[in-house]
């Protein structure tokens, strides 16, 4: 009798070993897929084959918008210039995301809205302008919760006439 409640015993803490070990895996395995990198692709992603039919002195305006859409951008400035832009953002864990790829389809027209010439630059072609984040003090302090709610104590029924 006393050897069947030892292996009963033996048994239920194998049990409970096995689902804490599981536990601890199903834990693990959340832990890690919650700091696997979010990718996140904006804008219009065009390929090489698709930018080699466009030729320069033929293609017109029109076959440009059938073949690629509406442009992300457009220049009104000597002519007219579509802009395609596509860009990938990584986002890891609480950071916040950064763009780690950007191709920039330009395609500039002639004054008969042929294509006069493409360009397609990169996230290095760019100029980083770096944006500096000012902020304008206001007057006063800013008070935490509890100075806000003791110095309110007292202020009520002064019996003005927005009072209600």
């Amino acid at each position: 009798m006393r050897i069947r409640q030892k292996t009963k015993d033996r048994t239920f803490r194998q049990a409970v070993n096995r689902r804490g070990q599981l536990l601890r895996a199903g834990v693990l395995a959340l832990t890690l897929s919650a700091c696997a990198p979010v990718i996140d692709n904006r804008g219009y992603f065009f390929d090489s084959r698709s930018v080699d039919r466009i030729k320069k002195g033929e293609t017109t305006q029109s076959i440009v918008r059938e073949s690629f859409g509406s442009p992300t951008s457009v220049s009104k400035i000597n002519n007219e210039a579509y802009y395609y832009i596509y860009s990938r953002f990584l986002t890891e864990s609480y950071r916040a995301p950064r763009e780690v790829e950007r191709k920039v389809l330009a395609i500039y027209f002639d004054g008969q809205k042929t294509v006069r010439d493409v360009g397609i630059y990169a996230l290095q072609d760019g100029i980083i302008v770096p944006i500096v984040e000012r902020t304008t003090k206001t007057q006063g302090t800013e008070l935490t919760a509890l100075q806000q709610i003791f110095s309110n104590l007292g202020r009520f029924g002064d019996n003005s006439p927005t009072q209600f």
